[in-house]
């Protein structure tokens, strides 16, 4: 994962919908969290058991979504 020029890190702890898309995480962090993610910050969220992590941000005009999910007995918290 490489991450270029991006300085701010979120982490949304009320947010564990691990089904959303770009667009829609997108929508819930302008309308839920009041953060704009065309301004560059990297948002970090997780499903309820800990097992999945998805970070998203916007970088060059086009929005990245990575997600990194962890083997049975492992969490990530």
């Amino acid at each position: 994962l490489t991450i270029s020029s991006l300085k701010n890190f979120y982490y949304l702890p009320t947010f564990h919908d691990m089904p959303c898309k770009s667009p829609r995480i997108s929508e819930i962090i302008r309308s839920r969290y009041h953060r704009y993610p065309l301004q560059g910050g990297v948002y970090i969220f997780m499903s309820k058991d800990e097992k999945k992590v998805k970070m998203i941000h916007n970088e060059r005009h086009a929005y990245y979504l990575h997600v990194k999910s962890f083997t049975n007995g492992y969490r990530f918290m």
